[in-house]
């Protein structure tokens, strides 16, 4: 069983919001700037979780909103959390290794700490099939700096994870993503308090 089953949703947002890993503030800032800053009318998530930033979300410029995750309890929740927020709402249990794409076209998308769990070259390509046209890969990768991967923050469940978490290399993730048909259009790094960074890459289509 792929340990992100394993997981409560209560355990991971937790072990993403304790001080010492200030994650889950940093992903939703990114979510808002990005949506903030390329207002796409069609919008998806992968690695949704329990919502990751859809707070941020504002119905009168962004249409349609698709959420993916592995994890069902988890797409329950956000289903719980913001069916009534967001007005067209989609949700789809997918596991990227392994399963086909819904049939969706966004304008944009964030897929947040999802490549270190995931083959690269098959995540990039089927991402890169539901972008629309002059749309944009928002990849937001983790940079260990020597760091630890799991933060002990005392939230033992979350160790699980570690068994399948991979560094990505950010240029080698440039690279493969070029390779797929991608055009790197901005990057930035955001230093986390454990010594972490995030990168996150503006990819077009």
């Amino acid at each position: 069983m792929n340990p992100w089953l394993k997981i409560p949703l209560n355990d991971y947002e937790k072990h993403m919001a304790h001080p010492m890993v200030g994650q889950l503030e940093l992903l939703g800032n990114l979510t808002k700037e990005k949506l903030q800053k390329y207002k796409p009318e069609s919008f998806a998530i992968f690695g949704i979780c329990g919502g990751n930033g859809l707070e941020h979300i504002n119905n009168s410029v962004t249409k349609t909103v698709i959420g993916i995750d592995i994890n069902q309890r988890y797409l329950d929740e956000c289903k719980n959390r913001y069916s009534s927020k967001i007005e067209n709402l989609n949700l789809f249990q997918c596991d990227l290794n392994i399963d086909e794409l819904p049939d969706f076209k966004a304008d944009l998308v964030i897929a947040s700490l999802i490549f270190e769990y995931i083959d690269i070259k098959t995540g990039l390509e089927k991402v890169y099939s539901r972008i629309a046209e002059n749309g944009l890969l928002i990849a937001i990768i983790q940079n260990n700096n020597n760091v630890t991967s799991v933060s002990p923050t005392g939230i033992e469940s979350v160790k699980e994870v570690g068994s399948v978490f991979k560094i990505v290399d950010e240029f080698e993730f440039e690279k493969i993503a070029s390779e797929k048909g991608f055009k790197l259009v901005n990057k930035t790094e955001h230093f986390l308090v454990n010594g972490k960074s995030f990168v996150c890459l503006d990819l077009s289509k």
